[in-house]
């Protein structure tokens, strides 16, 4: 096996450039720097590898649920219901568009249901789930069985410093709100053809709290709170909730590395390289002050290079040079380091299964 410091370093960094987001370098401490690294996260639902096109349906409308012009014109529940469904079908396939795991199809589909708002509807039967697959060649059926909404609307005041006036007195204030909680209950089944299952069923309740304020309460009063809109938002929130339980999500992680390598020509160069985005240059400097008599100076580098190793996706060397740094020359950081990796090694071979 090659000693680590004999490694050479590979003239490609292993993410996509899309998937890089190292523009924001921030001060840590005196002597570490932070970046953020692109990491896959596995969905908490594998929904088999099988399923790769997904067609999308909702159906939280019930039967008895019917529009009429008088209740557009006054936004009546109903009718907001219906948008704010629509809205949260947006979020969830704005969100699986940008998986890795799925290709979905938003259809026009619009069912009805014969259960009341917010409770379960008795599944589909199997003949209209084909027939729906069918239609849009897909390998499943995820549809929106249930959705309600509830909007709360409170008011309260809360004392303000008090403000001088030009003869020496004070003026007493204070500050006036109106606080809204929109919140959305809503239900999702996905139904597997292949294995004539429900591959998952899942309902939660996702809130959302808007605060509008004034220097009198009769400011704030007169629907400055846009309501619909803030059912919207929220709805539209809880279709991504949603894709992040089924779906692998892409997220930003925090890493740190050091700056302050003792004189050291090397390590001051990769320190230098690192901070313009100079992810290779800065391998390259540090896999030389790894060599360093300095034994803190060498394991500052090692622990350096486990995370331009990581940033490569090269997590299995990552962990080794990570190691080296602890067990070698007992930097302390390290030791976390090696578990955080451990567990980035584990949840990226479970992505894998779930995207492959």
């Amino acid at each position: 096996m090659k000693e680590l410091s004999d490694y050479r370093v590979k003239g490609n960094i292993g993410f996509p450039a899309t998937k890089l987001i190292f523009l924001t370098i921030l001060i840590f401490s005196s002597c570490m720097r932070s970046v953020y690294v692109p990491v896959l996260q596995p969905a908490p639902v594998h929904l088999g590898s099988h399923i790769r096109t997904i067609a999308v349906v909702d159906r939280a409308t019930p039967e008895n649920d019917t529009v009429t012009v008088v209740d557009v014109l006054t936004g009546s529940i109903s009718n907001i219901n219906r948008e704010a469904s629509q809205r949260a079908v947006d979020g969830l396939v704005r969100s699986l568009a940008n998986s890795p795991g799925f290709n979905v199809i938003r259809t026009a589909e619009r069912l009805t249901t014969p259960a009341p708002r917010g409770n379960w509807p008795p599944p589909l039967g199997w003949a209209e789930v084909e027939a729906l697959a069918a239609r849009y060649d897909s390998d499943a059926i995820l549809v929106l069985e249930s959705f309600d909404s509830d909007f709360i609307v409170t008011d309260g005041a809360t004392k303000l410093p008090p403000r001088s006036e030009g003869g020496g007195g004070e003026i007493l204030r204070r500050r006036f709100y109106v606080e809204g909680m929109a919140g959305v209950k809503l239900g999702f089944r996905i139904y597997d053809l292949q294995q004539k299952s429900i591959a998952d069923e899942y309902m939660f309740n996702h809130n959302s709290r808007v605060e509008v304020e004034g220097n009198a309460l009769q400011m704030v009063v007169g629907g400055l709170i846009d309501h619909r809109q803030a059912v919207n938002d929220a709805s539209f929130r809880s279709g991504r909730v949603y894709a992040d339980r089924i779906s692998p999500q892409w997220l930003r992680l925090n890493r740190d590395f050091f700056t302050k390598g003792r004189r050291n020509r090397d390590f001051k160069v990769g320190v230098r390289r690192a901070t313009v985005n100079d992810w290779e240059g800065a391998r390259e400097a540090w896999h030389e002050s790894a060599k360093a008599r300095r034994r803190k100076t060498a394991g500052r580098s090692a622990y350096n290079l486990a995370l331009m190793y990581e940033i490569a996706g090269e997590l299995e060397l990552a962990r080794e040079w990570a190691q080296h740094s602890y067990t070698d020359y007992g930097i302390k950081k390290a030791r976390q380091y090696v578990y955080k990796l451990d567990r980035r090694i584990r949840n990226q071979r479970i992505a894998e299964q779930q995207i492959n």
